[in-house]
C-alpha cells in the first residue's frame, strides 16, 4: 500500500501510477476536501480525514457556526462530537477516519458514531 497526505486529485492519480498499484489502495488524508474524497471513492481508494471540522476542539464552534450539527446533537440527544464523527463516517464507504482524542469521552463519541443514524435533514453536510 502507499500513502500520502494533503494531496489534491491530481496528486492522488499520479501517486496511484507511480505506486503502481492500479486500483488498490492508494491512501490519502485531506482534512477538508470534499473533492478529494469523492475522487477517492469514486476509484476505491481508502480515505483516512484527520481531525473533522478541524478537530473535537474546535466542533463547539463549527456547532455554532452550523445550526444543523447543534440541532442534529439536540434532536439524537448527543453532542456534537458523535455528530461530527457519525456525518464524517457516513461520507463515503471508503472512510477511516483519523480522531484525535484527548479523553475517554471523546474515545466513547467516536466508537459510539458508526450506530448512530442521522435522518436526511440532520445529515445535511456543513461546507468544510
Amino acid at each position: 500500500m502507499a500513502g500520502i497526505s494533503n494531496a489534491a486529485v491530481a496528486q492522488i492519480d499520479i501517486a496511484r501510477r507511480s505506486a503502481r498499484v492500479g486500483s488498490g489502495p492508494v491512501l490519502a488524508r485531506f482534512r477538508s476536501s470534499r473533492e478529494e474524497l469523492e475522487h477517492c471513492a469514486k476509484l476505491g481508494l481508502a480515505f483516512l480525514p484527520w481531525r473533522p471540522l478541524g478537530g473535537i476542539a474546535n466542533a463547539k464552534g463549527h456547532a455554532e457556526r452550523h445550526s444543523a450539527i447543534h440541532q442534529a446533537a439536540n434532536e439524537t440527544g448527543t453532542n456534537v462530537h458523535r455528530i461530527t464523527h457519525t456525518w464524517e463516517l457516513a461520507l463515503a464507504p471508503a472512510v477511516i477516519p483519523i480522531p484525535r482524542a484527548s479523553s475517554s469521552e471523546s474515545i466513547r463519541d467516536f466508537a459510539a458514531a458508526a450506530d448512530l443514524e442521522l435522518t436526511a435533514d440532520q445529515f445535511a453536510p456543513p461546507s468544510v
